[in-house]
């Protein structure tokens, strides 16, 4: 009897553990949702401050309206902006890199935004985005981010793709235990162009092991320092360990491209060479091509710098993010035509599966 009472006390806590586990798994699947749905939500936020640079970059610091905090995040990743700067008003939706980063939940994030002469969304924010203007933000997110400790940790932004670098460089000189040394290259065209270089200036100043090498292609009288283009070699140049160094990168898609080609032939491994690239250079512009949608919908495309673009002047685009052909949010199934690559895709992607933020429309196309 006593035999039977134990076995039935052991089938009871067996049970009571059994529920218990589905308990914690079904607390982590509702947290999961809410996570997922909280990222998916818009924060409508005001514009507090707002800086020109050299008459076509403009530095924006956003916060809540009640000085509420905003979601954490981690350095390098980005928010998504929406604006009705669409064809007929439509709303489009960009990404763009948080340039600060602080720890725990900030009142404001800063975006660095260039303006582009093919760019919708840069142009509405350079017309609009005033100081107290309002604007719809997605939360943070992105898997571009600095990764564990290293010998040297190495920072690339070209033009606008500082932004992300800053930030990076914010976490690491806040944790100087990770990395023995920081190296931050800046790329542009002419000495006004680069962001933050007094505050780089001052950082490198202030801390014995941050390195700061801005490079400029067109250089006036008055600049002293280093000129021409950014290639690999000039990345390795100043490194004492390049084997154990990691590489974070960030600039335009054809100048990231040659820069990761460039790293590899030199030997270094392509787990240490992280990158974000921030949209492509549109190819020969076509106009006429047939798209047909899943749904029967259908449009002609006008000249537009990329298929996604030619989706979203029509109200049609899926959902994106990235806009250079890594992040796969915008795959589309494609049934029948073909289309022009203006990047290499740089994710996975499964039969027949095409990327229309880094694609343009060669002939008739019609999709699944």
């Amino acid at each position: 009897m006593k035999a039977f009472a134990f076995g039935l006390a052991a089938l009871g806590l067996t049970a009571l553990l059994f529920i218990g586990v589905l308990l914690v798994d079904g607390v982590r699947s509702l947290l999961a949702r809410r996570l997922d749905e909280a990222r998916r939500r818009p924060l409508d936020l005001v514009v507090r401050k707002r800086e020109e640079v050299a008459g076509h970059l403009i530095c924006l610091s956003l916060e809540h309206p009640r000085g509420a905090r905003l979601p954490a995040f981690e350095a390098g990743q980005h928010v998504v902006l929406f604006a009705p700067a669409g064809r007929d008003g439509r709303e489009i939706r960009r990404a763009y890199s948080l340039a600060a980063w602080r720890a725990g939940a900030p009142r404001g994030y800063e975006l660095g935004i260039k303006r582009e002469q093919l760019g919708a969304l840069s142009s509405w924010a350079w017309d609009h985005l005033r100081e107290g203007a309002r604007v719809r933000v997605l939360p943070p997110r992105g898997e571009f981010v600095v990764g564990p400790p290293a010998a040297e940790l190495v920072l690339v932004g070209g033009g606008i793709g500082i932004t992300p670098m800053r930030a990076m460089l914010h976490a690491a000189l806040a944790a100087p235990s990770q990395f023995d040394r920081v190296v931050l290259f800046h790329a542009a065209r002419h000495p006004q162009e680069l962001l933050y270089r007094a505050e780089f200036e001052h950082l490198a100043q202030a801390h014995d092991q941050l390195s700061y090498l801005p490079i400029v292609s067109r250089p006036d009288a008055a600049w002293t320092g280093a000129s021409g283009r950014l290639d690999a070699a000039r990345l390795l140049m100043p490194l004492r360990q390049s084997g154990a160094a990691q590489f974070y990168l960030c600039a335009g898609a054809e100048v990231m491209a040659a820069l990761r080609q460039g790293l590899m032939a030199a030997g270094i491994g392509e787990a240490n060479i992280h990158w974000e690239a921030f949209g492509v250079a549109p190819g020969e512009t076509r106009a006429g091509q047939r798209v047909t949608l899943a749904n029967g919908q259908g449009f002609e495309t006008a000249g537009e710098p990329s298929l996604l673009a030619a989706l979203e002047a029509h109200g049609a685009a899926p959902e994106s993010d990235c806009r250079a052909g890594t992040c796969g949010l915008c795959r589309m199934q494609l049934r029948r035509g073909e289309v022009k690559w203006l990047l290499a895709p740089g994710c996975a992607l499964g039969p027949g599966e095409i990327l229309p933020c880094v694609c343009q429309a060669v002939d008739d196309l019609q999709f699944a």
